[in-house]
Parts: structure tokens; C-alpha cells; sequence
């Protein structure tokens, strides 16, 4: 095992972990970083943990199964010529509202592939990622104190969106059903009342791979409308999808596209995370207070990842979608393998995402202690279950978006440094 000194991983995860010592700190920074549930679970914090295991994996330089980004293919040519060819023709400030051939497009594509109505010049926006979605979506929406449903386990970043908003979690578990995960309408009906203000849900769910099936989402909608609260639905990863399934919007619903707001990406399904490009839709009132936040912050998105989406979404990207789902496909069951085949391990197979989450309990660590364990003694990084909410304990997320040649290096190493 590497002999680590006083690191700059364990230097920032004191400080981190100490927010009294800073009496400058604003209340709601201090919520992301000390959050009730989890230390009275015994667990870390999500925010501490994930900041101090990805500095320890720099420190080693470590191979990384934790990452969310597709290692073995570029989008193609025509979308990287669109970004070298805005560096010279779309000089200037491109507006916050971004261009109208882009929101045009975005439209157009909702209509064919979501079945969501958009008008472009009203209901819709590019933004910086999905992740900007999400954040300036709780900052419209939440009120200190208002309730907001969160799917546990859940994408990391979406429970300190909700903390620096001032709102308050109220977890709904998933269903680990000793070999994959589920959905439980009645753990939502149990869980939503007068006092919810918003759902936030990601379809197909980051890490669980669930993809909701249509009569799912009718259920969660019939919800949403009895107890009059807003639904926001993550879909960047619409277009990971294998075994054949099919994805649905909420939004497209009966009902629903004046209580919903989607943010989708073009980082996940098109390989193209270095764009940072990604768009909302949502009620026209909620768009125009989203414009107000892009204007006060960013300005508007950069001119080159405007140019390069809509290269993507008015090209012929059908060959190459199909190229990428069969290649992720064969990694997920190739990785599926090999976790399956490990004493203490149970994994399942998702139909969407392109992670595992596998159950790990049978190797007798916690989640962050065998991610840190598998980082010091393996140098191969994965992210603990903790990391996505209670229920997410004693699980891993482990990537399938690298290269296969990275995928069986850190598999070795992970093999290498199991515990026992």
C-alpha cells in the first residue's frame, strides 16, 4: 500500500468536514456538508467523501471506474467541425436565450422523440449541462423548508441543489430486490402529502439503471397531480438504453407538462461531456425566470457547443448512436460478468445508464470503506453507494463508459485488492 503523508485529500476533508470552524460560511453551503440523516446512519457525507476519494485517486493516480463519460468514441466529424468552424464564424456573444435554428431544432426533436409539445421561442433553453438544469431549477422552485421528493438512491448532486435552496429532503427508497432494482409507487404514496413542493427523478435513474416504464410514470403523475407538486425529471441519459426498452417523458403525460420541467444533455448520449451544452423545457413561466438565472450568472452558453448541438440533433446520428448503444451493451455484460463472478458480489444489469450497482455487503466493508480500501490498496477508483443516499449503502458505482481496454485493467486491480 502506498505510504501517504499529511495529502491534500486529507487536508480538505477535515476542513470540509468542519464547517464551525468557518463562521463566514453561508448556512446553506453548511447544509451540503453536514446533513443529519447520514451521520446518525454512520455514514460520510455524500459532498465530503466524493471530494476526498476523488483527491486521493489524483494522488495515486488511479484507473478510474467512477467516471461518467464514454471513453472509446468521439461524436462524429460533422459535430466536431461545427465547434472548429464556430471559433471563426460565431465570434461574438451569441445571446442568453442561445440561437433560434438551436432552440428551433430542440423543438423539433422533443416533438419526434419525447412527444412534448415546445413552443422554442417560450418553453425552452439550452443550458450548461443537465447540472445547471438542476440547480437553477431548485433555485425557482424551493422555498426554505418546502419538501422535496428524492429518490434514493439518486444522482449525488441532487440532494445539495436541494440543500442550497434551503429545501428539505424527503428520501423515497428504491427497491433492491437481491438482484435488481425497482420502483415502489406505494414508498411514494407514502411519502408525498400537501407539504411536497417538488420530485425530482432521473429517467433512466443515475445509478440504479431503472428505466420507468410508462404505467410508472402515469402512477407517479397521478400523484403529482393530487398532491399539486411539481415533478423536475433528469433524462440525459434518454438514449442509454439496452435490452430493447423504451423511454418515456413524463412531461408528454396527461397533465403534466405545465407541473414538469426536463432537463436533458448532450454530454451522455453523444460522447460530447467537453461541450458542457445541454437544454430545459418547462411552462413558459418557469422559462422566463430560468432566462433571468442564465442572464445574472453565465450570461448565455458558449457559441461552440450551441454550434456543435445542433449539428447533433440536425445530422444523421443514427448509425452512430446504434454503434455506441451495441458497444456500451457489450461492456455492461461483460462487466456484469465479472462482478458476478466474485464471492460477496451480487450485480445487477441495468436497461439504462451506463453504470452498475452492484451489492457489495458480502465483502464486510461499507461502501466508502471499500472504495477507499480498492483506491489505497488497487489504485482503481469507484463510487460507494452512500454517495446516491442511505439506501445506495452497500452498493458501488462502477462505470462502463470507459475504453474496454480501462474497464479490464481496473477490474484486475479491483480483483487484486478485494478485501480477504
Amino acid at each position: 500500500m502506498p505510504q501517504l503523508n499529511r495529502s491534500r485529500s486529507e487536508t480538505r476533508r477535515e476542513r470540509l468536514s468542519n464547517p464551525d470552524n468557518y463562521p463566514w460560511l453561508a448556512e446553506r453551503m453548511r447544509a451540503t456538508v453536514d446533513v443529519a440523516r447520514y451521520r446518525e446512519a454512520g455514514l460520510p457525507n455524500p459532498v465530503v467523501a466524493g471530494r476526498y476519494l476523488g483527491d486521493l485517486a489524483a494522488e495515486l493516480g488511479a484507473v478510474s471506474l467512477s467516471g461518467g463519460t464514454i471513453g472509446d468514441m468521439v461524436p462524429p466529424d460533422f459535430v466536431r467541425d461545427a465547434a472548429r468552424d464556430a471559433v471563426d464564424s460565431y465570434p461574438h456573444y451569441p445571446g442568453v436565450g442561445g440561437y433560434r435554428d438551436l432552440r428551433q431544432a430542440i423543438a423539433a426533436k422533443l416533438e419526434r422523440d419525447n412527444e412534448i409539445l415546445a413552443n422554442p421561442e417560450e418553453e425552452l433553453l439550452p443550458a450548461i449541462g443537465c447540472q445547471q438544469v438542476i440547480d437553477f431549477t431548485c433555485r425557482i422552485l424551493i422555498d426554505p423548508g418546502d419538501e422535496v421528493l428524492v429518490f434514493d438512491p439518486e444522482y449525488a448532486s441532487t440532494e445539495p441543489a436541494v440543500h442550497l435552496s434551503g429545501g428539505r429532503v424527503v428520501p423515497v427508497p428504491l427497491h433492491w430486490n437481491g438482484r435488481d432494482w425497482r420502483f415502489d409507487i406505494g414508498a411514494l404514496e407514502r411519502r408525498a402529502s400537501a407539504r411536497s413542493k417538488l420530485l425530482i427523478i432521473s429517467n433512466p435513474s443515475n445509478p440504479t439503471g431503472i428505466v420507468y416504464r410508462r404505467s410508472e410514470l402515469e402512477a407517479i403523475a397521478e400523484l403529482a397531480r393530487d398532491h399539486d407538486f411539481w415533478v423536475f425529471a433528469d433524462e440525459e441519459y434518454e438514449k442509454t438504453l439496452f435490452d430493447g426498452v423504451d423511454h418515456t417523458s413524463i412531461a408528454a403525460l396527461p397533465g403534466m407538462k405545465e407541473r414538469t420541467v426536463t432537463g436533458f444533455s448532450f454530454s451522455k448520449p453523444y460522447a460530447m461531456t467537453p461541450y458542457r451544452i445541454g437544454y430545459v423545457v418547462g411552462p413558459a413561466p418557469f422559462i422566463d425566470h430560468f432566462h433571468s438565472l442564465l442572464r445574472f450568472s453565465v450570461q448565455a452558453c458558449p457559441a461552440v457547443a450551441m454550434r456543435a448541438a445542433y449539428a447533433t440533433l440536425t445530422g444523421e446520428m443514427g448509425p452512430w448512436l446504434e454503434a455506441s448503444t451495441s458497444n456500451l451493451q457489450a461492456k455492461r455484460d461483460e462487466l456484469v460478468e465479472r462482478l458476478e463472478a466474485l464471492p460477496g458480489i451480487t450485480c445487477n444489469r441495468p436497461q439504462g445508464v451506463y453504470f452498475v450497482f452492484p451489492d457489495v455487503r458480502g465483502l464486510g466493508l461499507t461502501s466508502f470503506e471499500l472504495a477507499r480500501h480498492l483506491l489505497l490498496h488497487g489504485q482503481v477508483a469507484v463510487a460507494p453507494g452512500s454517495s446516491f443516499g442511505e439506501v445506495g449503502e452497500g452498493h458501488l458505482r462502477i462505470s462502463f463508459c470507459p475504453a474496454l481496454e480501462t474497464i479490464r485493467e481496473g477490474m484486475d486491480r479491483f480483483e487484486a485488492a478485494l478485501p480477504g
